[in-house]
């Protein structure tokens, strides 16, 4: 979710222009599988937000941050049929796992940095190998939180940044800077805090992790 906000800077035009094209792609594969086409139509619609954004103007506000991250919650979730109904149409009994590495590996492809996309890969990877997860059980809830999460983190360090940042558009063009960063942290890790606290059981009490590890 950290990288999210820079999805607007000019080095990422190239990305953002696959990002486009692979949502028309989608788009028309949804439509031969009579599948719905809503995630590729995010995908067209943010890479048109993301081409035309100034940089650090909308995807650098807590309003757009929430939005974008929305965009990717149901983009991911629209993703699960369209990866079931390739499977189908290729005959292929696609696993759980399997699914969802391709499906955050390509969110990965989008957001992620070039420099660490090898290592973000391999990585979910070893997570999916170890810990195996039911796509029935995914709490949508918690991955929208951790994008979420990520993308805010992005915005505090920015705020330390002599130029700025306008976190409250459209409200107001205000800049504001490291007092506000400061007083961010303090909520951030709190409710960082508070998010493991809440849910730290589910990898505590994790047990094909932990079939692993015993």
């Amino acid at each position: 979710g950290a990288s999210i906000p820079d999805m607007d800077h000019e080095n990422n035009k190239n990305k953002i222009n696959i990002m486009f094209v692979s949502g028309i792609i989608i788009s028309l594969l949804l439509v031969i599988l009579k599948g719905s086409m809503i995630s590729g139509l995010i995908i067209i619609f943010l890479a048109i937000t993301f081409y035309y954004s100034k940089h650090r103007g909308l995807t650098h506000s807590f309003a757009g941050i929430i939005v974008i991250c929305f965009l990717l919650l149901f983009m991911m979730m629209g993703f699960f049929p369209v990866v079931s109904s390739l499977a189908q149409y290729a005959n292929y009994a696609l696993p759980n796992n399997l699914s969802i590495f391709l499906i955050l590996s390509l969110l990965g492809y989008f957001v992620v940095s070039r420099k660490v996309l090898t290592y973000y890969v391999i990585l979910l990877a070893i997570c999916l190998f170890l810990a195996p997860v039911n796509i029935q059980y995914i709490n949508w809830q918690l991955i929208f939180i951790m994008l979420f999460t990520g993308a805010v983190s992005h915005l505090i360090l920015d705020l330390f940044t002599p130029s700025g940042l306008a976190v409250f558009w459209p409200l107001t063009d205000r800049v504001f800077h490291r007092n506000l960063a400061a007083v961010f942290i303090v909520i951030w890790l709190f409710l960082a805090v508070s998010y493991v606290y809440a849910f730290g059981h589910i990898v505590l009490t994790y047990q094909p992790l932990l079939n692993y590890i015993i």
